[in-house]
């Protein structure tokens, strides 16, 4: 894949909420932890979740919180692209979200208007909003594909602008924590109840978490023409299924490891060229695994010299969010030659023996970096960027 510029970016996540992403990318960076024990967000019970929840203005309603730190990250990104408003009638966009703004329909169902329907709560309302809020008149879609609808977006959105059918596409993920999803994930036993420990042997599970990431992708000589910045390349993306399971991954990693592998040989690069890979990391003791059997299958012996970590120790499970904001990261190890660390990290694990950057950042150049998603269902998505010389 060439001729695709990622030229804007734009987030909000439980660190540093609202601010820059030059704070955000200072707290990641610095090992700060944004996973509190903290109620659910509509029901009134006892019991407190380890999540990682955005604080928002008060007096915003928690049905509200999904439209609006969407709207808050959207804004960032094209407050960064420097894009006019007529240049917004052409642009595209692609959302990623697995359960859309899932609260407004919790809140129906507790004020008793079970029978009652809002568009609000759809999947597809988010893009459409989102379109008609900031004059956005491209191609609007709406994508949702597991934990990999984030990456998802940001590829699809990748393929489109370098089959020449759009120059500029913006493309990420929102996801928002609800009582539904603590309660599923909760029942699946997926959750844990002491600290998130991506890649350790005492790995106990995940911790759910929100968030809005968007990315300005860009055909390049139309980059060019408007002196637009470069945040990196975006070189290959790849989405394969493992159809396996609906819920545990392959245990293997055939999915991922395909999807690695393809996205690896668009690009013309080789695996020992990859420096950083922002894993899906999500802590859970098969996920953990597989993760790491499926990038010692794509990248053979180079995978041990390879920089791994997961930001998920930090800022928890975005759900269909985590993709986006995982991209981001990655764009910005390569933009400032360091990569975040894996916090909690304390006891290795014989089947998890990479290079996981443990608790504490580490600064070097990354000529490519990676971003991997795995979903339920089996769908599993990799993207990988190079830097603004690497072509």
């Amino acid at each position: 894949m060439k001729g695709v510029w990622v030229t804007a970016i734009g987030l909000v996540t439980p660190l540093r909420p609202f601010d820059t992403i030059d704070a955000f990318w200072g707290a990641l960076t610095g090992g700060e932890n944004a996973i509190r024990l903290q109620p659910p967000p509509l029901l009134d019970t006892d019991r407190k979740w380890l999540t990682a929840a955005i604080e928002t203005e008060p007096g915003l309603r928690p049905e509200d919180k999904f439209l609006y730190i969407a709207e808050a990250a959207l804004k960032m990104a094209i407050a960064d692209s420097g894009l006019s408003s007529d240049a917004l009638k052409n642009t595209g966009l692609i959302v990623g979200s697995i359960l859309g703004n899932v609260l407004a329909r919790e809140r129906q169902l507790i004020d008793g208007n079970g029978q009652a329907r809002t568009p609000e709560a759809s999947l597809s309302y988010p893009v459409g909003y989102l379109g008609q809020r900031l004059k956005i008149g491209g191609q609007l879609s709406a994508i949702s594909t597991a934990c990999a609808s984030g990456t998802d977006a940001v590829g699809i959105a990748a393929r489109r602008i370098a089959a020449g059918d759009a120059d500029v596409v913006i493309a990420g993920g929102v996801d928002v924590l609800s009582d539904f999803a603590l309660a599923g994930f909760n029942m699946l036993q997926a959750l844990t109840e002491d600290m998130v420990r991506p890649f350790d042997k005492k790995r106990s599970g995940l911790a759910l978490g929100e968030g809005a990431a968007f990315l300005v992708l860009e055909n390049e000589s139309h980059a060019r023409a408007r002196g637009a910045k470069c945040y990196g390349h975006v070189l290959g993306y790849s989405s394969c299924a493992d159809a396996s399971h609906l819920t545990a991954p392959h245990r293997e990693g055939r999915g991922l490891a395909t999807a690695i592998t393809h996205a690896i040989s668009q690009s013309g690069l080789k695996p020992k060229d990859i420096t950083y890979i922002n894993a899906h990391g999500t802590a859970t003791v098969y996920n953990d695994a597989m993760e790491t059997k499926a990038i010692k299958a794509a990248l053979g012996a180079a995978a041990y010299a390879t920089h791994v970590s997961s930001t998920k120790s930090m800022l928890g499970h975005a759900f269909g969010a985590s993709g986006a904001i995982e991209a981001l990261c990655a764009l910005m190890a390569m933009k400032t030659s360091v990569i975040p660390p894996t916090i909690n990290y304390r006891y290795p694990d014989p089947q998890c023996d990479l290079n996981y950057v443990p608790n504490t950042a580490i600064t070097t150049p990354v000529g490519a970096a990676m971003s991997l998603s795995a979903g339920f269902g089996g769908q599993n998505a990799a993207v990988l960027f190079g830097r603004p010389h690497a072509l």
